[in-house]
């Protein structure tokens, strides 16, 4: 996979991605315009939307009816530098004929071997999830 970042002005940047669609970046002020997301939100959303695209596909696998699904994700930085993600928290809401256990070996199946996203940044130490406020541990 490769993707080509182009600086365009401050701290605005356009990624070319490989599959042909483009991604603007930016800083918030005073560095940045604030006219795209951060890096690091971006970050997030590839965790958020690889793991739901996992879960949709396990879960009509298994014969389990999904009517919606929505992820919040959350991540804890330190204020220092680097401020890797230290935590992440996924909650889910879901709808539909769906058990809860089917659902949870999913989100582990998808977070331990498939979703490239959250494997990369399995470097957080603490990660819990979220389904219809229930929290379950998913890494400690």
């Amino acid at each position: 996979m490769k993707v080509t970042v182009n600086w365009e002005q401050r701290m605005t940047f356009e990624a070319d991605t490989e599959s042909g669609h483009k991604v603007k970046m930016d800083a918030g002020k005073p560095a940045g315009d604030n006219c795209a997301p951060r890096p690091t939100e971006l970050l997030l959303c590839g965790v958020g939307a690889c793991s739901s695209m996992d879960i949709v596909e396990t879960m009509a696998e298994r014969g389990q009816k999904l009517d919606s699904l929505k992820v919040e994700v959350r991540g804890d930085r330190p204020a220092e530098y680097p401020m890797p993600f230290t935590d992440l928290h996924l909650h889910y809401i879901a709808q539909g004929d769906i058990d809860p256990a089917i659902f949870k070996a999913a989100l582990q199946e998808s977070m331990n071997l498939y979703c490239a996203a959250g494997l990369s940044l399995k470097a957080a130490k603490h990660v819990t999830y979220e389904l219809n406020d229930i929290v379950y541990t998913l890494y400690e």
